[in-house]
């Protein structure tokens, strides 16, 4: 029986060390166990409630785990099968659905609004004037919801529309990179005009059936959504259940519900060059500059930053409680993404994308 054991060990061993040899990063097994023996002390510190995390190494899974609660109230265990409301990072899939469009119409993000939309005169001209390059990379400086405490669950656009239409800009669009929720709501109409169908019903179709999404669904917190975790927020020093409320008119923004897995095979379709070209994600991911010449904080949908040593990085947060980031060197082709979803903790002392680039420091070993 000890033979047995020792020839699997070895087995495994032996698999580990090849087929990272294959792959652009050498990562000893051990680096797994560091990885989830750090994400135990972050849930004891910050007392996360539960978090499910993945790491990929050039586009395939090496590591992934579950830790704590997805119910605290009815102790109910997380698993990898849990469905969490990934709120921001569904601006991921919007952006890869509107990039797909204009390139079946031969359509470009320097277009204006009124260019897609020109019967829309319910619109203020001050915002038909913005690009969708403005508005995928928060450069816009459109009136935003979340300023305005209409931001979850707005009954319908119209709503929207009426109560921020006579609201200034915050600033001159392409002088700031400020985070936007109403860019999204009309990111959100110009996909369903150009897809000549509704919001949900073309992500269905087009993404989540034919990867074979099964957990993805759009709703808010009082949608009964199978396997979903309850999520939670501190609240005057106490722990709360987190209201995480969207309606349809923001679910390009926010709103998506998906598992840790489904989440990974969509971004290794995307890897995989089956919904856009390498070229085409490039100028997705590529940080929008400001008219100072700087970089802003986003690409084209996607936060996207130039870091040190020739990385960048390219993701988006979710409610502040979970992190999805791919990480790639352009010198040594070195590609890392680490999906950290949560459904919340007592005191985000560390930010889950913090936790997220320590995870990926560790695995680069950089």
């Amino acid at each position: 029986m000890k033979k047995i054991v020792l020839i699997i060990f070895l087995a495994n061993t032996l698999f580990t060390r090849f087929y990272c040899q294959e792959k652009s990063i050498s990562v000893d097994k051990e680096v797994f166990n560091k990885t989830d023996d750090y994400l135990e002390s972050m849930i004891d510190s910050l007392k996360i409630v539960g978090l499910n995390y993945a790491i990929l190494i050039d586009n395939e899974v090496v590591h992934e785990k579950s830790f704590g609660l997805a119910n605290t109230q009815l102790q109910v265990p997380m698993t990898l099968e849990n469905s969490f409301p990934v709120a921001s990072i569904s601006k991921l899939f919007s952006s890869i659905a509107l990039h797909n469009l204009l390139n079946i119409y031969n359509r470009n993000v320097n277009e204006t609004v009124e260019d897609f939309l020109p019967k829309r005169k319910d619109l203020p001209e001050s915002w038909r004037k913005l690009t969708l390059k403005q508005l995928l990379s928060h450069t816009s400086e459109i009136p935003d919801q979340i300023d305005y405490q209409i931001y979850l669950a707005p009954e319908n656009e119209k709503f929207v529309i009426d109560a921020l239409k006579d609201k200034p800009f915050s600033s001159k669009s392409g002088t700031e990179s400020k985070y936007n929720a109403t860019g999204f709501l009309l990111i959100r109409i110009i996909i369903e005009k150009l897809a000549n169908q509704d919001f949900e019903s073309y992500m269905q179709e087009q993404y989540f059936d034919k990867f074979g999404l099964n957990s993805a669904k759009y709703g808010g917190f009082k949608k009964v959504i199978p396997n979903r975790v309850t999520c939670y927020q501190n609240v005057n020093n106490s722990l709360e259940m987190f209201p995480l409320n969207y309606s349809s008119p923001m679910y390009a923004g926010a709103g998506l519900n998906i598992k840790i897995n489904d989440l990974i095979i969509w971004f290794q379709y995307l890897q995989n060059e089956e919904i856009l070209t390498k070229e085409q994600l490039d100028k997705i991911w590529t940080p929008v500059k400001l008219t100072d010449g700087k970089d802003g904080y986003f690409g084209l949908g996607w936060e996207a930053y130039r870091l040190q040593d020739n990385y960048k990085m390219v993701g988006h947060g979710g409610a502040g409680i979970s992190s999805f980031r791919h990480y790639w060197n352009e010198k040594t082709n070195k590609k890392v993404t680490v999906i950290l979803l949560t459904n919340g903790a007592f005191n985000w002392i560390v930010r889950p994308n913090q936790i997220n680039s320590q995870i990926a420091s560790m695995v680069l070993g950089d």
